[in-house]
């Protein structure tokens, strides 16, 4: 398609040089899907770089509303793509041991200076990492690497701070581990038999205070270790040998201290 005008044109303001190489848009037909990814991208540098939206939108002949489409659609690629970056660093880092169980993360902050990324991306990062159960994060201490197979118990727990201090932590009544330390402990002392079926998702909700998100991250380690298993549908079953493998996860339980 053609383009406004050659790369490299002096004299034009620097926002204006982000469009440049913008095939030239025509009233009433419709983008594809590279082409609207093009032009998001492109209008928010320009916005970035000082263009007003009614000057971008009449430097490419389009319509206020489509570079407010345009901007909004590009802040979300962009956001999703620094996210995706952050949460692959940190699993790297999980992975490869510079961030071990019981070690606690560098704030958000930090992350943001680290990576160059924004404060968004980083809390939607560590948000995914905690949904499948590799990190807690605890208001006001800060976000710990957990074990998402022997997620900590009980009401406190230990970890390991930026500076090497072994510190305790009291966890939230409403957090997932709670939940789970209070379920596990039920089917231990048989409140839940092996094979039984268990309270359905809305009175366990409002038992813990919870939302269900809450409550489903909390079942999703026991249910992998198959010590519950079923659907929303069916509700949730104990397995009939719930407390071996309880024995089990705890016997292979990670320790927060390094070795």
């Amino acid at each position: 398609m053609k383009t406004r005008f050659g790369p490299g044109k002096i004299g034009i303001p620097p926002w204006q040089q982000h469009l440049q190489e913008l095939p030239v848009y025509t009233p009433g037909v419709r983008l594809t899907r590279d082409e609207r990814a093009r032009y998001a991208k492109a209008v928010v540098d320009a916005r970035h770089a000082g263009g007003s939206k009614l000057g971008i939108a009449s430097f490419l002949g389009c319509s206020f509303a489509l570079v407010q489409r345009l901007l909004d659609l590009g802040e979300g690629l962009d956001e999703a793509s620094e996210a995706h970056r952050v949460e692959t660093v940190l699993r790297a880092g999980i992975a490869d041991g510079t961030y071990q169980v019981g070690d606690v993360l560098p704030t958000p902050e930090r992350l943001c200076v680290q990576l160059g990324v924004r404060d968004e991306s980083v809390r939607r990062a560590l948000a995914r990492l905690a949904q499948e159960g590799h990190t807690l994060g605890i208001s006001g201490l800060g976000t710990v690497v957990t074990n998402p197979d022997a997620p900590p118990t009980g009401s406190t727990f230990q970890v390991r701070t930026r500076s090497g201090q072994i510190q305790t932590w009291t966890l939230p009544r409403t957090q997932s581990p709670h939940i789970r330390n209070v379920i596990t402990t039920r089917i231990k002392d048989g409140i839940y038999p092996e094979g039984s079926r268990m309270p359905g998702t809305k009175a366990l909700t409002e038992e813990f205070g919870a939302t269900e998100g809450t409550l489903k991250s909390a079942l999703r380690p026991l249910k992998k270790r198959g010590i519950l298993s079923g659907t929303r549908q069916e509700g949730t079953f104990v397995h009939s040998a719930a407390r071996s493998l309880l024995a089990g996860v705890e016997s292979n339980g990670t320790n927060p201290k390094r070795a």
